[in-house]
């Protein structure tokens, strides 16, 4: 299932050929961390077409602090000294330190959600990245801010392999002009940091999972377009 989503990003990076290799051991950390968990704890069932979840039945999964990193070569030095290997690719690397990446001023708890494409309500064949948006975005999830991609990189240290999570983000261009988004990876060898193609008319199955931020009612985070048609307006 893993592997399906995978064709938006093997053309961009040799690293991405990384997430090709599935090893049969764990791998250690720089001081002994446990980096992930095995491929047998990564199997989830294929999931099913459903009513769109609605986001207050939408579990919180994970809840990351953005605002501690002041700028790229900050988080680069944050992955260099995580204690388990994390390889980003060139795309990712590239809308990170481009002047428009949004950084947030001040620090902030977001709350992470994760839901399939099925889970929004679409069958097997999956949908555009406009219109999971915009599902998304009338079942109560916000995108995340793009800050989201490399901070839950450096926490989500014990990723699954085989697991690939997609971060519903505004993309950011790069010099290029090609829209970007962040995807999260375990391909056995290191975890993975990679920027996929976010344009509004890629399609994605039903089985390919997002990180979704679900609001709260006292908090405001800049950077997050609701509206699906202005989140690929190019930045």
């Amino acid at each position: 299932m893993w592997i399906a989503s995978l064709w938006r990003i093997i053309p961009h990076s040799f690293v991405v050929m990384l997430a090709l290799v599935l090893m049969t051991t764990l791998a250690s950390g720089k001081s002994g961390t446990e980096c992930w968990r095995s491929a047998a704890q990564a199997r989830v069932p294929e999931p099913v077409a459903a009513a769109p979840v609605a986001a207050t039945q939408a579990p919180i999964w994970k809840t990351v602090t953005i605002g501690e990193y002041k700028g790229a070569s900050a988080v680069r030095a944050a992955i260099d000294a995580a204690p388990c290997p994390i390889a980003m690719g060139d795309l990712a690397d590239e809308i990170l330190g481009r002047p428009a990446f949004p950084f947030s001023r001040t620090k902030m708890d977001v709350d992470l959600v994760v839901v399939s494409v099925a889970e929004l309500g679409f069958g097997p064949d999956g949908a555009t990245l406009r219109d999971i948006y915009a599902r998304a975005g009338t079942s109560g999830l916000d995108l995340c801010p793009a800050e989201v991609g490399p901070i839950l990189r450096l926490h989500y240290l014990d990723q699954p392999i085989g697991e690939f999570l997609h971060v519903a983000m505004r993309p950011v261009a790069t010099y290029a002009g090609e829209l970007i988004d962040f995807t999260l990876g375990n391909g056995g060898s290191t975890l993975l940091l990679i920027g996929g193609d976010a344009g509004p008319d890629v399609v994605l199955t039903g089985g390919v999972r997002f990180v979704f931020m679900r609001p709260r009612a006292d908090t405001v985070v800049s950077g997050v377009v609701p509206n699906a048609e202005n989140a690929f307006v190019k930045r």
